[in-house]
């Protein structure tokens, strides 16, 4: 992407918003550039002049996104510093859950990756791994603050953890997706499900 000046990244932001409306909408291959540059409210030439393509395109958008994320992964660390690694991930879970309501647009863009040529996939999922590795990091020291039971490692308990929460988030999008208002007016019910959810994950779920 050219070197911009404070003009420029304006128009790239409206850009960017504008085709991640519209990769959500349609997915990648029946986006339309002319449509993202009408909502944009800027000349198609002025597009390519920033973005080389739709594939450089798509993968700005996922990188916006990404970094979004990042930065509200980042900020909700700082206020949750004093919690220990339960309450972290339990407070983070539901975080991740009212951002997908608060920005459905970002989320059904995320998801559509699913559809993208494999070339573009690739690329996609290096960015994924990328940017979780630096979400790890910190939750790796978290979870070496936890007694975990002999023969479990760090590293195990972190795959463990992450399939269940990221499982868990996956379930309500999938149960309120097209209806994310209703995200924000069932928080409480979620929250007692995540505890629950929590509980089971320090103590089990077999009676001993």
């Amino acid at each position: 992407m050219p070197e911009q000046n404070a003009t420029g990244k304006t128009v790239t932001l409206r850009i960017l918003e504008a085709a991640i409306e519209e990769f959500a909408h349609k997915g990648y291959q029946a986006a339309s550039t002319n449509k993202i540059t009408k909502k944009a409210g800027t000349a198609k030439g002025l597009l390519f002049h920033y973005f080389k393509n739709k594939e450089t395109l798509y993968l700005a958008c996922y990188k916006h996104v990404l970094n979004w994320s990042q930065r509200e992964f980042e900020n909700f660390s700082k206020r949750m510093v004093d919690k220990d690694f339960f309450e972290f991930l339990k407070h983070w879970g539901l975080r991740k859950i009212s951002l997908a309501a608060e920005k459905p647009l970002y989320t059904n863009f995320l998801l559509s990756v699913s559809n993208v040529p494999e070339k573009i996939h690739r690329t996609v999922m290096n960015m994924i791994r990328e940017s979780f590795s630096r979400f790890s990091g910190i939750l790796y020291e978290k979870i070496k603050t936890v007694k975990l039971r002999e023969g479990i490692s760090c590293e195990d308990a972190m795959i463990f953890v992450k399939a269940i929460f990221d499982g868990l988030t996956e379930y309500y999008l999938n149960q309120y997706r097209n209806r994310t208002q209703q995200v924000l007016e069932n928080f409480d019910e979620i929250k007692i499900q995540t505890d629950k959810i929590l509980d089971m994950l320090k103590h089990g779920i077999i009676d001993k």
